[in-house]
Formats: structure tokens, C-alpha cells, sequence
């Protein structure tokens, strides 16, 4: 039970693995050799005083130091014949039975020799535990295991001599012994620190050059050292041109001053414009920081610069979607505070019928037949001014979702239809309609567009025209520039003509109120049928002038 325990904790001090294991079998290659080298040395120093057993020793050892050439060679060649484990196996074991056998020279035939090939015995043992330091050193458990299988029986053998160069000889290799240990283990923990630094090297390069971030390095004096891929695509250099280049040469002082600050004052940050050397603009977010030596001392500094332009312009269009709603809403409530006054001017518009109807009416119901007909003009007149407001109304609503497609009209006939349709709301008004218009003159247009356009100025001229004056309505044909419509009146003078057209604009806000949207609707469908259109006002008389073109 303690023994499994032992051997699962020494497994765990130095794990198996392949770097281990073939510079065991690497390093065994070269030091076998020499082995056999020296073993044969010492069997032809020894050979007068050992004679046939020498040879014995030697030819045992030289078999299986030549077994151990041709397994490292196999490993070499054929890795793939054994798992990791088994070579790490056989190769221990392969290891203490050497140790076995070079340790018979200390335990088996030492006793036999003189004291001067003693110590030549005692140099060539100390050698190969010397040796074995280097070659096993990347397992420091067999290495320890090999010397102590080596010098523990010399020492011991020493002892039993018991004389008092023996003696002093036995202490002093234990003190080797011991310092030996000591070395191995010592090479262990330096192996250990420099593997795991070697980890957190590798761990900080792949960091480095992996990383979604463009990062590089740069030293005092502002050179760069080294640039991950990332930074290469971000701003468009090929790979490996930015290590080598001064920071000096950046065209954005603002980040320059980043990178300086950061060899004097610690870490820095920006976040801005930034314009890289082959002239392509960035938003980025830079940050540096020192790296300092082991004593301390700022050696450099490492920036990290991230590419904030696709965020930078998406706040933007955020931000210009935020201010274009803002103008909706602004627009909006404009609309609605228009509506408001649309919906109070339209009350009114259809008020004054409305009351003209239900006041004649009454008036009616005290008269006599012959009394009738003057209410009976009255109320159709009104019946006739909330037909137009509701025509008016119709097509503002609708102009948006309906298509009104042009026919063939004849235009002669269609404003005789809504110059009668007005006659008796100008008789109600105690206007007079005259006209003058040509017969058989036609034109491609919607009739409900060309109705509204109509209607809109015969209601206007009638609104707004002196008591008892007389409207004239013109239609005739040029050949240059075409069909002339116009509407005269006599009345107040027009102030601003240049403003009559536009939405929600009227010169009169007394008795006769207005909507202000009859001419701006004229104007859209002038517009949308390539109609010239103006207004002209001058000695009270007022005129409006429509040309459909040939």
C-alpha cells in the first residue's frame, strides 16, 4: 500500500512525457559510447591484475551497453512500437542494470586490487556517477537511482576495507554522493521553473499573436519589436513590416504621446480618430503599459490597439437616427398642431352652411310659396359649399393612396358643368359669374384633380371678391404656350402672392376664414400634371392664370 503510494507520488514529481523520454534516448546514444570506450579502458588497466574475470566484466557490460545502442536506435527509427510508457520502462530498467554492472567494479573487485588501482577503480566510478549527472538529468528518479546504485556499494565497500585511507576515502564519496544527489535535484527544480516559464512564454505568444486585439511591443526608444498578425490585417500592412519601425514616424501625435507617457508615467489609454501610415483612417482604442526588467527598471512598453470604427459609426448612425427622430417628432407635433387648426377651420367652413341650411329652413316654415324660392337658393348654395369642402377633403385625405390616372377630357364642357354647379352659391353671395370660353378644347387629365382644381378657385373668387362684383372665367387657346384658364376677380388686394400657394398660408383670418389648403392642393396637382400656374394682384383686381401645355 505505502509502496504504490511512493510510486504514484514519484510519477507525479516528473511526468512522462515525450520530451522527457527522448532525451533520455538521445543523450543515452552518445553517452553509451563513451561507456564502451571507457569500459574498455579500464578492462586493459585492470587486465594484470584481474586477468579472465575483467574480461568477463567486460564483455557482459559492452554486450549490453551495444543491446542499449540498438533500442535507442529503434526509438529513433520506430517510435510507434512502443507506447510512451513501455520505452520509458524498458529504458529505466535498461538503466539500473547497467548500474548493476558498472557497480561490481566497487563491491565485487575492489577487494582484489592494490590501493592504486583502488583508486583508479575509485576515479573511473566517480567518472561514470559524474557522467550519468549530465545524461540522465531529464529524470532526475532514475538519474538518483543509477548513482546510488553505483556508489552506495563502493562506499560500503570502502568501509569493509577499513583501513584509514579507505576510511577518508568512503567519507569523501559520500560527501560526493551526496552533493551528486543534491545536484540532480537542484537540475529537477531548475527544470521545473524553466519549463513552466517556457508554458507561460508559450502561453503569452500564442496570447499575443492570437489574440482578436492588435498588439506589439516596443522598447525605449520607441522601436518596435515585434507586431501579432491581427494588428498587420488591422491596419492593412503586410506581415511582419511593422517590427523594425520607429513610433516617431505615427502620423497622430495624440497616440504618439500615448507611448512616450508610458515609459515615464505607467499605463495610458486613448480612444479616437487615428490615421495609420498608408493613409487609411481609424476610431481605435489604444492602451500601453510598461514591461520592466528584473530589477525593476522600465525596458519598454506593450500597446494594445482595438478597432472601435464599425462601433464608432454605428453610435453615429445611432445618434443621426436619434436626431432624424427627434425632427419626426418635432414634425409630428407640428402636424398635429396643424391638424388641430385644420380640424377648427373645417368646423367653421361647414358651420356656416350648416347654419344658412337650418335658418332657411325655418324661414321657410313662416312663408308662403311664392316666398319659397329665395330660401331655397340659400340652402342649396350651402348644400353646394359643403359639397366642395367635403370634395376638398376627400382628395387630401386620399391623394397619397389612390392613383388618379389622366383621361381624355374636353375641357370646354367640363367648366361649364362647375361654373353651373357654382352659379347658385354666387347668386346666394349676390355675385355674378361671367364667361368666356372656347369650345372643343381638350386635355389629358384626372377629372377628379382637375375638378378640385377648378372648384378651388371659382369657390375662392366667390369667398373673397366684393359684394355684387363680377368673377370672370376665361378658357381659351394660344398657340404658344397652349390652354389658358384664368379666374378674375375684383377685390382686396393680394399682399404676399409669392406665399399664397404654399400650405396652410391665408391672407384673411377675419370673418372669412380660410383653411389655407384650397391653393396648396392646386399647386401639388399643377405640379404633379406639369401645369404652370400664378397669381397676379394688382388695382383690386385679382387674377389667377393656369397653361396646360400642347
Amino acid at each position: 500500500m505505502h509502496y504504490n503510494q511512493l510510486l504514484s507520488k514519484l510519477k507525479q514529481l516528473q511526468p512522462i512525457d515525450t520530451s522527457v523520454v527522448s532525451t533520455l534516448y538521445t543523450l543515452s546514444e552518445k553517452s553509451l559510447l563513451t561507456a564502451i570506450i571507457f569500459t574498455l579502458l579500464i578492462t586493459s588497466f585492470l587486465h594484470s591484475e584481474l586477468t579472465y574475470s575483467i574480461l568477463i566484466w567486460c564483455g557482459t557490460l559492452v554486450s549490453f551497453l551495444l543491446f542499449r545502442l540498438y533500442n535507442a536506435y529503434l526509438y529513433r527509427k520506430k517510435p510507434q512500437m512502443h507506447t510512451l510508457e513501455i520505452w520509458h520502462k524498458k529504458f529505466m530498467i535498461f538503466a539500473f542494470i547497467t548500474g548493476i554492472l558498472v557497480s561490481t567494479l566497487g563491491f565485487a573487485y575492489i577487494h582484489y586490487l592494490n590501493e592504486y588501482h583502488q583508486l583508479f577503480v575509485l576515479a573511473s566510478l566517480l567518472g561514470l556517477s559524474a557522467g550519468a549527472t549530465t545524461s540522465l538529468a531529464s529524470d532526475f528518479r532514475i538519474a538518483i537511482v543509477y548513482i546510488s546504485l553505483i556508489m552506495l556499494p563502493l562506499i560500503a565497500s570502502l568501509f569493509i576495507i577499513n583501513t584509514s585511507v579507505s576510511n577518508i576515502l568512503a567519507i569523501l564519496m559520500i560527501l560526493f554522493f551526496l552533493s551528486q544527489i543534491a545536484m540532480i535535484f537542484n537540475n529537477y527544480i531548475e527544470q521545473k521553473k524553466v519549463t513552466e516559464l517556457k508554458k507561460q512564454k508559450n502561453l503569452l505568444q500564442n496570447l499575443f499573436s492570437e489574440a482578436p486585439l492588435g498588439m506589439f511591443s516596443y522598447d525605449t526608444n520607441l522601436n518596435v519589436l515585434d507586431a501579432n498578425k491581427h494588428l498587420h490585417k488591422m491596419l492593412k500592412y503586410p506581415n511582419n513590416t511593422i517590427p523594425g519601425m520607429n513610433l516617431e514616424s505615427l502620423n497622430s501625435l495624440e497616440v504618439l504621446n500615448i507611448f512616450k507617457n508610458t515609459l515615464v508615467q505607467g499605463s495610458q489609454s486613448y480612444l479616437g480618430p487615428y490615421r495609420s501610415l498608408n493613409d487609411s483612417d481609424f476610431w481605435v482604442k489604444t492602451t500601453s503599459f510598461p514591461f520592466k526588467s528584473v530589477e525593476n527598471t522600465i525596458i519598454g512598453g506593450v500597446g494594445i490597439i482595438e478597432d472601435k470604427t464599425e462601433e464608432y459609426i454605428a453610435k453615429k448612425e445611432l445618434e443621426s437616427l436619434h436626431l432624424k427622430l427627434q425632427d419626426q417628432i418635432e414634425h409630428n407635433q407640428l402636424l398635429l398642431d396643424e391638424n388641430k387648426i385644420f380640424i377648427a377651420d373645417m368646423v367653421h367652413q361647414i358651420r356656416t352652411p350648416l347654419s344658412v341650411i337650418m335658418t332657411n329652413s325655418s324661414l321657410i316654415e313662416m312663408k308662403t310659396d311664392k316666398d319659397v324660392s329665395s330660401y331655397i337658393t340659400q340652402i342649396n348654395s350651402a348644400i353646394n359649399m359643403l359639397s366642395n369642402s367635403y370634395e376638398d377633403l376627400s382628395y387630401i385625405i386620399s391623394n397619397d393612396t389612390i392613383e388618379y390616372k389622366p383621361v381624355e377630357i374636353d375641357l370646354s364642357d367640363f367648366l361649364n358643368e362647375r361654373i353651373d354647379f357654382f352659379e347658385v352659391i354666387a347668386q346666394a353671395n349676390k355675385k355674378v359669374i361671367s364667361t368666356n370660353v372656347d369650345n372643343g378644347l381638350k386635355i389629358s387629365m384626372n377629372d377628379t384633380e382637375l375638378e378640385r382644381l377648378i372648384d378651388n378657385n371659382i369657390s375662392n373668387a366667390i369667398k373673397h371678391s366684393n359684394d355684387k362684383s363680377e368673377i370672370e372665367i376665361v378658357l381659351e387657346r394660344k398657340s404658344n404656350p397652349g390652354v389658358i384658364l384664368q379666374f378674375i376677380s375684383k377685390g382686396n388686394d393680394i399682399h404676399n402672392v409669392t406665399k399664397l400657394f404654399e400650405k396652410n398660408y391665408t391672407e384673411n383670418q377675419g370673418a372669412k376664414r380660410s383653411l389655407g389648403l384650397g391653393l396648396n392642393m392646386v399647386k401639388m396637382i399643377c405640379e404633379k400634371n406639369n401645369i404652370d400656374y400664378c397669381a397676379h394682384s394688382k388695382n383690386n383686381t385679382n387674377t389667377f392664370t393656369y397653361i396646360f401645355k400642347n
